[in-house]
């Protein structure tokens, strides 16, 4: 792999449009950069002889279009033709490349909507919740009901995007759609955790009286429980709010307040993060 550049080439004067995507790139950078946050969507359709054209004459990479051109003729191996380009730039690394080529080999022979889900979960699994539940939203839409294994992740993955959004009562309704296609005991511990969070004891109790078959699950979910409030425990914020409630029970309100605020903020920026 070479040693990444800083810029490669020139900014385009008239975008490269990725239909598919509704998206439009200026630089081979930002074609690198798509590759690296949305490997699942690549396919065959990237073998596009305009985007080797737009490469050449608007971003000024002559040598790169010829070698693109070569891979064309040779063969339609996507994989190929993506890594040269990355490898050309040098504009992600090692780790990052192998990824990508990774995520390529999986990809073949997989079905649109198979993709579609693998996009939806590597969005889960970069942070952009919001994003992800409207993906999963789409894909439920679209997958054909006879595919019950792959409409159950999607629930189980879409309730995960949602808890991520502190959204229980939504996550639990997920998980519980997913536990019903799969029985998959995964989906029904996430089940009753949503709905710990989001239920008072009393009507969470009634709720397992209510369900003798979660009744398992419940034992392990409190166990899960104890486990995450006792790791929360011996963590620098839980002791800072312990110091922070003595600081005000002493009488230093002032110090309380400034730092609460400073945490809310943080929490609130995290939280958009997430949204966004």
């Amino acid at each position: 792999m070479s040693i990444p550049l800083l810029t490669v080439g020139q900014m385009a004067k008239a975008p490269y449009i990725f239909s598919r995507l509704l998206l439009s790139i200026w630089s081979v950078e930002e074609l690198c950069y798509l590759f690296k946050t949305n490997p699942f969507i690549l396919d065959k359709s990237i073998l596009d002889r305009r985007l080797v054209t737009w490469l050449e004459g608007q971003c000024g990479l002559p040598d790169l279009a010829k070698k693109l051109n070569g891979l064309l003729k040779k063969s339609e191996n996507t994989e190929e033709f993506v890594m040269a380009i990355i490898d050309y730039t040098g504009y992600l690394n090692d780790e990052e490349a192998k990824r990508v080529a990774e995520i390529l080999k999986g990809n073949i022979g997989l079905s649109d909507y198979e993709k579609e889900i693998n996009n939806a979960d590597f969005l889960l699994k970069s942070g952009k919740f919001q994003r992800a539940k409207y993906e999963y939203d789409r894909i439920i839409l679209t997958i054909p009901l006879s595919e019950r294994a792959f409409l159950s992740r999607v629930y189980h993955n879409r309730g995960i995007a949602l808890a991520k959004l502190f959204h229980f009562e939504e996550a639990s309704a997920g998980f519980l759609s997913a536990f019903e296609l799969s029985q998959n005991p995964e989906s029904g511990r996430a089940y009753l955790i949503s709905m710990r969070l989001f239920l008072d004891e009393i009507d969470y109790i009634r709720l397992i009286s209510d369900r003798p078959a979660f009744h398992d699950f419940s034992l392990e979910v409190e166990h899960i429980y104890n486990q995450a409030v006792s790791v929360y425990n011996e963590t620098d914020a839980k002791h800072t709010l312990d110091e922070l409630i003595l600081d005000k029970e002493l009488g230093n309100g002032n110090s309380y307040h400034r730092e609460i605020d400073r945490m809310i903020r943080e929490a609130k920026q995290s939280y958009r993060f997430a949204v966004e």
